[in-house]
């Protein structure tokens, strides 16, 4: 039986369209979006999300994100009241508190496609790079040559150190703390053959950094943003036309959703291929 069948199954009175068809499972903890107008049913919906998992020790209501660092806005419904997970992908490890620090799941496939086409002769850029959750695959999976990896928020940046010495990259990435648009372009640059800026609510805004990272005759920026559903095209398009203000020629290699954000956006993520106009390589 399907989540949703089992939670209207056992609880007759409440809309069965507005009850959530799934929950995100990271660890032994469950995450789940619950519309407001369910509030008065949401100790019972977590109490159904544990008998419906077996493995779930824990299940958190999902509200959303806030600020800069995008922590999240989450509220403990039922079972244990723990908080440090540790979340297995394709072979790498990923430890977070998922009270204070983001892990999207709709990312999985992301993290996988990244991690394959990084070379071994590689140096990379994360600038947003969180807790390492594109840092520690790309690292584990492909083992470039060095990856330089940024983040401006101390809590995930001692569990992104933790979770290079989780999964043996010492020897490969770089951890930094501090604000991505200070170092790169500044202490890091003409670098990288490749940057990832897993981020969005304001990535263009990192652009001429990023692009003064990568190496002079040029790389790959793998830009992530939320675009309005149907006018993708046009939103890369805006993007490679930033780019070509800054003084680079665009070439867009790709561009695909990761997943659905909301009614009218989806989160996409755009490989450019940049290379400055006006060098002689």
């Amino acid at each position: 039986m399907k989540f949703k069948e089992f939670l209207a199954e056992n609880l007759p009175g409440v809309p069965r369209e507005l009850l959530p068809s799934k929950a995100r499972i990271i660890d032994k903890i469950a995450l789940i979006r619950i519309p407001e107008e369910l509030d008065s049913w949401v100790s019972e919906i977590g109490r159904l999300t544990l008998q419906y998992y077996p493995r779930v020790r824990a299940v958190y209501r999902w509200i959303g994100v806030e600020g800069i660092e995008r922590r999240p806005i989450i509220q403990h419904i039922a079972g244990e009241h723990f908080r440090v997970v540790e979340h297995r992908e394709y072979g790498w490890r990923l430890r977070l508190d998922i009270e204070r620090l983001m892990l999207c799941l709709g990312n999985s496939y992301e993290r996988l496609r990244l991690s394959r086409i990084v070379t071994s002769d590689e140096v990379v850029i994360d600038m947003f790079a969180g807790v390492g959750q594109f840092t520690i695959p790309m690292a584990v999976t492909r083992k470039p040559r060095k990856v330089y990896a940024i983040e401006i928020n101390p809590e995930a940046f001692s569990y992104l150190k933790e979770n290079i010495a989780l999964n043996n990259v010492q020897d490969i990435v770089e951890p930094i703390l501090g604000d991505c648009k200070i170092v790169v372009g500044g202490e890091i640059r003409e670098v990288a053959d490749r940057v990832v800026m897993g981020y969005f609510g304001g990535t263009i805004e990192a652009m001429p950094q990023a692009l003064r990272g990568l190496k002079p005759n040029g790389g790959i920026i793998h830009f992530h943003e939320l675009a309005r559903r149907g006018k993708e095209e046009e939103f890369v398009s805006k993007v490679c036309k930033e780019v070509q203000m800054l003084g680079y020629e665009p070439t867009v290699r790709s561009w695909r959703i990761v997943k659905s954000y909301s009614k009218t956006r989806n989160h996409i993520v755009i490989d450019i291929y940049c290379r400055y106009k006006f060098n002689n390589y």
